[in-house]
């Protein structure tokens, strides 16, 4: 995935979505009730086939989270996609909205530590669709 800036991946959030039926979910919550839940989807091989997610409406958690799905869709070692690796890949950010990373690499985390059968409930207030 190519350097992208915050402005592109907000213009056009083409992983924004249920994560309703997902393989694996995981959700953060922040300060300023920030919110972000990611759902994978996994093929047979247990790779990542498709990735969606659900934010509250901040620019940068918006950003990183597209960013988070696309690299895991492109192939990228999901265990990887660490707050460092997701910063890398987004351009743009405020210095103080950088912590949204963490969020998005705490979701995805998350989702990995999670047995498969146990999705969450799904985010319905303040969230994206």
């Amino acid at each position: 995935m190519t350097l992208r800036t915050v402005a592109d991946l907000v213009a056009d959030p083409c992983h924004a979505g249920a994560v309703e039926g997902a393989s694996l979910a995981g959700e953060a919550a922040g300060a300023n009730r920030l919110l972000v839940r990611l759902g994978l989807w996994l093929d047979q091989d247990g790779r990542v086939s498709r990735a969606r997610y659900r934010t509250t409406t901040c620019a940068s958690l918006i950003a990183y989270a597209e960013a988070a799905c696309a690299l895991a869709e492109a192939g990228e070692e999901v265990s990887r996609l660490d707050s460092t690796r997701l910063r890398s890949a987004v351009a743009g950010v405020h210095p103080v909205h950088r912590d949204r990373a963490d969020l998005v690499a705490l979701a995805l985390s998350r989702a990995l530590s999670r047995p498969r059968a146990a999705v969450p409930a799904p985010v319905r207030d303040g969230a994206n669709p």
